[in-house]
């Protein structure tokens, strides 16, 4: 939300939250749900998205139904692949907020060479998925299409937003949700709290406590669990398998700290800290590529 908007908006949800803090809460809860629309950005950032995009020339694409629309997944055969055997294991690649596909398929290349399938598909509300909205509950539905779609799920490798996706939908935080599961996990980049990112949020916003406390409920209505179940640390000890988190030291959008809650889980969670790549050019870096290709590969 640009600086100026939010200057003349905050006084207002600020009065609101008092006056009529459902209603508050409801607005705020399609805010944080709604992703800006895509934009064409500086020259370098269309230089990035045209060479991502190239990437997926060599997939064959498909368009995934779930409960609320459709999403649009781009298959790569490992080479050697047999039309008449058994598929081989899947690696889903789920990208993060105003992200896209083709922004994750640098693991492409390693991973098929190790054999695997490897999907990526556009979240709902990014690329050329359905929906103007995403949020848990979507991003679960989708991915579990997607995972029925490419079974066997071997691994899902993550960034940012979509690791909390892939966190509630392998521990089943969602209630009704089909189970997806897989065998390893990688989040790259991924936040540990659901609660401080909703509550960052509301401070930037300018909701009040009561609004903010509206905000929440909506989420648990929506979500079927209150916020603090989606706690990173709580659902990677539920999921109880090999998992790798990779964070940028000096990453400005999520602190290294969440790196630091997630690896608390347990003794399956490794964490390999980075340093100068933030939060988005750690996925185009070679060795983090490397890193995580050796870690699906087991």
């Amino acid at each position: 939300m640009a600086g100026s908007a939010l200057r003349i908006i905050r006084p207002l949800i600020r009065l609101s939250s008092f006056v009529a803090p459902k209603t508050a809460g409801h607005l705020a809860f399609k805010a944080f749900c709604t992703p800006p629309r895509r934009q064409q950005g500086t020259a370098k950032r269309k230089a990035a998205t045209k060479a991502a995009s190239e990437r997926l020339a060599g997939a064959t694409r498909h368009a995934i139904p779930y409960p609320c629309g459709s999403v649009t997944a781009y298959l790569f055969e490992p080479k050697g692949q047999k039309p008449s055997g058994s598929p081989s294991p899947s690696v889903i690649l789920l990208h993060g907020w105003t992200s896209e596909a083709a922004f994750m398929t640098a693991f492409v290349a390693p991973l098929t060479a190790a054999g695997f399938r490897v999907v990526a598909y556009d979240l709902p509300a990014h690329g050329d998925s359905t929906g103007s909205e995403l949020n848990i509950p979507l991003g679960v539905a989708s991915l579990a299409a997607v995972a029925r779609a490419f079974a066997p799920v071997h691994a899902i490798v993550t960034h940012s937003f979509g690791g909390a996706i892939a966190m509630a939908a392998l521990a089943r935080t969602v209630p009704g949700q089909p189970a997806v599961t897989a065998n390893r996990l990688a989040l790259i980049a991924a936040p540990s709290s659901i609660t401080e990112i909703t509550r960052q949020f509301g401070t930037t916003i300018g909701l009040g406590r009561r609004g903010q406390a509206a905000l929440e409920r909506r989420i648990h209505v929506v979500a079927g669990n209150p916020v603090e179940a989606f706690e990173g640390r709580d659902q990677l000890a539920a999921f109880a398998k090999p998992t790798l988190v990779i964070h940028c030291r000096d990453d400005r959008e999520l602190g290294f700290h969440h790196a630091e809650a997630l690896a608390a889980a347990g003794p399956g969670v490794t964490l390999e800290p980075v340093k100068g790549l933030g939060h988005r050019r750690i996925l185009q870096a070679k060795a983090v590529v490397e890193s995580v290709s050796r870690f699906v590969a087991g």
